[in-house]
């Protein structure tokens, strides 16, 4: 009986020889599979991230430009208020200013005509009140001027009417 069993012994030996050689090949070529998998599926993460990124910054690139065309607007926008609403106050007051400068002027032009026909007032007191006039009709000019007012108009009421119709308009 030990005839029979030796005859399958070195066969068996060989096969299961040939096996464990069989086996490493295949834990072997599932080694190289997997890192190769592996590298595959690290290389294809780093092209979607690289994608995602790039869509990403497009996608947020457009936005910033969206946002700052609609913010040059709306400040270009808000100057313009800003600089109408300037204007209309600067003509308000400079309508004011010069209604303000015309009555003193008419007044101190009245209590020049009555200083002149005193006998009793000093020249110098009425020098000052002529230099006070020159001066008052010199800011008067200057206003008016501002307010883009010929100098030529009647120091009474015209300037006063161009004022108003000008600011009326802005």
């Amino acid at each position: 009986m030990d005839r029979p069993v030796g005859v399958f012994v070195e066969p068996l030996s060989l096969l299961s020889s040939d096996l464990a050689q069989i086996a490493a090949r295949i834990q072997s070529l599932e080694t190289a599979h997997l890192a190769r998998m592996e590298a595959a599926v690290a290389q294809l993460e780093e092209a979607l991230r690289e994608k995602i990124t790039a869509s990403l910054q497009q996608r947020l690139d457009e936005q910033m430009r969206q946002a700052t065309d609609q913010w040059t607007t709306e400040r270009q926008s808000l100057m313009k208020e800003i600089a109408s609403l300037r204007a209309t106050a600067d003509r308000r007051e400079l309508s004011t200013e010069i209604a303000q400068t015309e009555t003193a002027l008419s007044e101190l032009r009245n209590r020049l005509d009555a200083i002149a026909d005193d006998p009793n007032v000093s020249a110098s007191k009425l020098l000052r009140a002529t230099a006070r006039e020159s001066e008052l009709q010199a800011y008067l000019n200057g206003l008016r001027f501002k307010a883009g007012i010929p100098s030529g108009s009647n120091p009474d009421a015209d300037g006063v009417q161009a004022i108003v119709i000008g600011s009326a308009t802005a």
